[in-house]
């Protein structure tokens, strides 16, 4: 399966917090660097990406929290 690089930084965040609620704010630091400007609808895109690989039930959405990963 073909990932971009901040798609394998987001699932391998997720896999090292599985069923852990990881905030945005964490997910931010994790994936862009400090001269990069973090982006909800990039986030939001990955996360839809990475949902049609690993189905719909495996990434909840935390509503203004975050995301888990079960």
């Amino acid at each position: 399966v073909g990932l971009n690089n901040k798609e394998k930084l987001l699932i391998k965040l997720f896999l090292q917090h599985a069923n852990e609620q990881i905030s945005h704010e964490v997910i931010n630091d994790h994936l862009w660097s400090f001269e990069e400007e973090p982006s909800d609808t990039s986030l939001r895109t990955y996360i839809k990406n990475l949902r049609k690989i690993l189905g719909k039930d495996r990434i909840v959405s935390i509503k203004r929290y975050g995301y888990k990963f079960a």
